[in-house]
């Protein structure tokens, strides 16, 4: 029994010693496989320091980001390298170009040889345009501006550095500094949002003196004896506008003494621009004047008729018109030329030749048929005649011998005063130009006398419309007096052809 349980406790021992001997061992392993872990890591260290130590160490000669105005010149200061061999900024290789003349952003590189390789870096360099255009104004900085005239700017210039002329670029602004006076502001910005402004000053001023205009003729004439009257004159100026209120009138007429008498007309704008006319007023006996009587025969008409009326009346004088049959329309041209001053005769109902002559009575008749019309329009009773064709003509034999030495028997001995003419316009015939009606009529006028001037107002005749205006300024500068034909009026007639 003790052999047994002896052998058993060898064993036990045996075995326990067996342990202790792989435990021995296996941390024996254990132990050499992490010195070779460590070993390992360390070589790696070692190997990693070795290839850091080899990489160039690199310092830019000047700044890694450079920025030079467009224009400059770029000067490549390159870099410095070294490595564990030594210095080889001399190896390094520099690649890229600047442009200074265009903006931009370039990028120059440097190669720095290692370990049989190249380490590349990097410097930016930006080419920026920072110069303001130059703005250089055409003209006056300081500029004078007639008022109510349209301001011609004579603008600017603009030359930028970069882009060159961009003067179509140039903004323009208006800036008032009171109700009349302001600035122009002229203002640039190039490509680069470089900007540049220049200022123009502009004075607005009134230079320009009222429009005085006299009312009627600057030269009228009087009649000794008879009154005067002041037709005054308007003042038109350019920024105030009417100021005919203001207009100053000095001078008298003393219409009891022949004489030429002056007017004088002034007026000041609130700018102190001022205007004068004259106007001469020249009193004279009918003797030593002379007197113009115009007429006018065919109207009425709506082409013509109403703007002789007008410039009658712009001019202060008074005619006679010998009219002829009329419609509703022109109805009232005959009262108008009634109302305004103007004598009215009869020319006849009709103008046709073969009508009005064809017998005494035929012709009588045509002279009453517009009598009656004409008082029952206006209520007026015209006894003053024109014979169509005049007194003296001889067209019509043709239709009745010896009626116009029958006719204007008759009409005087009814009261009637007949008309003919001493100066013709011929503006019914050859003539066709206001010239040689202006021409016909003053070179036929004669001083002293009584001058029945022929014209005709009918449709179309422009000529004598245009002549008009002159021929009576021609009769006022000459002293003649303007005077319509009444019965009071001492006939001036041809002598009769059949």
């Amino acid at each position: 029994m003790i052999d047994i349980d002896e052998n058993k406790n060898q064993i036990i021992y045996n075995e326990m010693n067996n342990n202790d001997v792989e435990n021995k061992i296996e941390k024996k392993s254990k132990k050499k496989i992490i010195i070779l872990i460590l070993v390992f890591l360390f070589l790696c260290l070692i190997g990693a320091g070795i290839y850091f130590y080899h990489v160039p160490v690199v310092m830019f000669n000047g700044s890694k980001k450079e920025v030079i105005n467009v224009g400059q010149v770029y000067i490549e200061q390159g870099v410095q390298a070294k490595t564990i061999f030594g210095d080889a900024s001399k190896r390094v290789i520099i690649e890229g170009k600047v442009d200074t003349s265009k903006v931009g952003e370039y990028k120059i590189k440097y190669k720095v040889p290692y370990l049989n390789k190249y380490k590349e870096y990097t410097r930016v360099v930006s080419v920026v345009d920072t110069e303001n255009p130059v703005l250089t104004l055409n003209g006056e900085e300081h500029l004078t501006q007639i008022y109510g005239e349209e301001y011609q700017d004579p603008g600017c210039t603009a030359i930028d550095n970069y882009d060159g002329e961009i003067s179509q670029n140039v903004n323009v602004s208006k800036v008032d500094i009171d109700n009349e006076n302001y600035e122009l502001h002229y203002t640039i910005e190039d490509s680069s949002g470089n900007k540049s402004e220049v200022v123009r000053y502009v004075k607005v001023i009134d230079n320009v003196a009222p429009v005085l205009t006299l009312n009627g003729n600057s030269v009228t004439c009087v009649v000794i004896g008879n009154k005067y009257n002041e037709k005054g004159a308007t003042a038109i100026d350019n920024k105030d506008g009417d100021i005919s209120s203001k207009v100053k009138i000095e001078g008298k007429v003393d219409t009891s003494v022949e004489g030429t008498y002056i007017i004088n007309y002034e007026v000041t704008d609130e700018a102190g621009n001022i205007s004068k006319e004259q106007r001469q007023v020249i009193v004279n006996s009918t003797e030593k004047a002379g007197v113009i009587y115009l007429t006018f025969d065919d109207g009425p008409s709506t082409s013509i008729t109403p703007y002789i009326l007008d410039i009658l009346k712009e001019k202060g004088v008074h005619a006679t018109f010998f009219i002829l049959n009329y419609n509703q329309v022109t109805e009232e041209l005959v009262k108008r030329e009634l109302a305004e001053g103007n004598s009215v005769g009869i020319h006849g109902y009709s103008h046709d030749y073969a009508v009005a002559y064809a017998s005494v009575d035929a012709c009588y008749e045509n002279i009453i048929k517009l009598q009656e019309k004409i008082k029952n329009s206006t209520g007026v009773e015209v006894k003053i005649v024109r014979f169509p064709g005049g007194s003296s003509n001889t067209i019509s034999k043709k239709y009745c011998e010896g009626v116009m030495t029958e006719i204007t028997k008759r009409i005087l001995d009814e009261g009637f005063k007949y008309f003919d003419w001493n100066v013709a316009s011929g503006d019914s015939g050859d003539v066709h130009t206001k010239e040689e009606v202006y021409s016909n009529v003053t070179s036929g006028l004669v001083q002293g006398r009584k001058n029945v001037v022929l014209m005709h107002d009918f449709g179309g005749n422009n000529k004598t419309l245009e002549a008009l205006p002159e021929i009576i300024d021609y009769g006022l500068e000459n002293g003649y007096l303007f005077d319509v034909i009444t019965t009071d009026t001492p006939m001036v007639t041809h002598s009769i052809q059949n």
